[in-house]
């Protein structure tokens, strides 16, 4: 089968490798049908993964059709279409019981290498997919791969942040106001997600003007920036002095921390959903000072069904954030597409 391999730092090209076969009762097989680049494949693309392997199948956000089925496996059958999670879970460990799903003592994050569980990824053909009947869900009859398949990654992780990254979590209420900061595929899923919650503003800040547009197309009340002068001032402007009751931080960078503590209201929340890279500080007094919580984690996959009946009823739309379609066997160039953001990149797909 063809699969996009990950041969070393900058170096990942589309090649022939042995198909995936069942290894656990609990397996499915999932012939791929469609797949998408995401913001962590540049990190293993920049060899900023640390343990990665070369020959390593890369992506983790897919959708497609059961090929095979373990003895165990009861919800789905050869033909069923399917969305894929981004990472799997046993659903009977502690962590998973307390629906902490990303913490699972048996998962993995698909295409990420030994230190997230050793799964092979999901841009090829074929992929074997973990505690199938925890982890799939079943595509509605009559929506298409491009309308689910953000419901496997970056949707999740988006509407974690705007509802809490952690079970107990203060989300987005009524007449909040809500800043997300990097208007990148997370962070307009949240500026999305954020609306379905009756917020009294959404504020998108990022420094790309075609990225902000997209913010507005999906939602924000406003959208600042970053490169253009003070987005505390223009914060603090656009929320009569108080601040931010929920802000998230999707970008991954010291600076937007900063600024994401900085305006969060007395009483808000911080969502870090951003991936950093190195370890980071936060203004602890300013935070005790304004009794500010801050969470950091991963989406919570456990809510696939609940977000594909949102996008099956009509409430959420993130079609809009497919910019470019591409085969399975253009992936260097895909790769190169999204990692220099040419053409108003923001989601591209691959096709099998």
């Amino acid at each position: 089968m063809r699969a996009v391999v990950y041969e070393g730092p900058n170096d990942i090209r589309a090649k022939e490798v042995a198909e995936p076969a069942l290894q656990d009762p609990e397996d499915a097989i999932v012939r791929v049908t469609t797949a998408s680049i995401c913001g962590s494949d540049l990190h293993v693309l920049h060899g900023l993964m640390p343990k990665m392997e070369t020959g390593t199948i890369l992506g983790h956000e897919f959708t497609g059709v059961v090929h095979a089925v373990g003895p165990a496996v009861g919800r789905f059958r050869a033909g069923d279409r399917v969305v894929g999670p981004a990472a799997v879970w046993c659903g009977c460990c502690r962590p998973c019981v307390r629906g902490l799903y990303g913490a699972c003592e048996r998962g993995g994050v698909f295409g990420s290498g030994p230190l997230f569980g050793g799964l092979q990824g999901a841009q090829a053909d074929y992929v074997r997919v973990p505690f199938a009947d925890v982890t799939l869900q079943p595509t509605p009859e009559g929506m298409t791969d491009e309308q689910v398949i953000f419901a496997g990654d970056i949707l999740p992780t988006a509407y974690s942040a705007v509802t809490g990254l952690n079970p107990r979590g203060r989300g987005v209420q009524a007449g909040d106001s809500v800043v997300v900061f990097g208007a990148g595929p997370v962070g307009l899923c949240a500026v999305a997600c954020a609306r379905l919650f009756d917020p009294k503003r959404v504020i998108a800040v990022d420094v790309e003007g075609y990225r902000l547009d997209m913010a507005v197309r999906l939602g924000a009340d406003h959208v600042i920036d970053a490169s253009g002068g003070d987005v505390r001032a223009v914060i603090k402007g656009f929320t009569e002095g108080w601040g931010a009751d929920c802000v998230v931080e999707a970008v991954g960078l010291q600076e937007t921390l900063n600024n994401a503590v900085a305006v969060a209201a007395p009483g808000g929340g911080v969502s870090v959903v951003g991936v950093f890279q190195q370890p980071v500080s936060v203004n602890a007094p300013r935070m005790m000072a304004k009794n500010v919580s801050l969470a950091m984690g991963m989406g919570d996959l456990g809510r696939i069904r609940e977000l594909v009946d949102l996008i099956e009823t009509g409430r959420l739309d993130l079609t809009p954030l497919i910019t470019h379609r591409m085969r399975l066997d253009e992936a260097a160039r895909a790769y190169e597409i999204f990692d220099t953001r040419a053409d108003g990149a923001i989601k591209v797909l691959l096709t099998t």
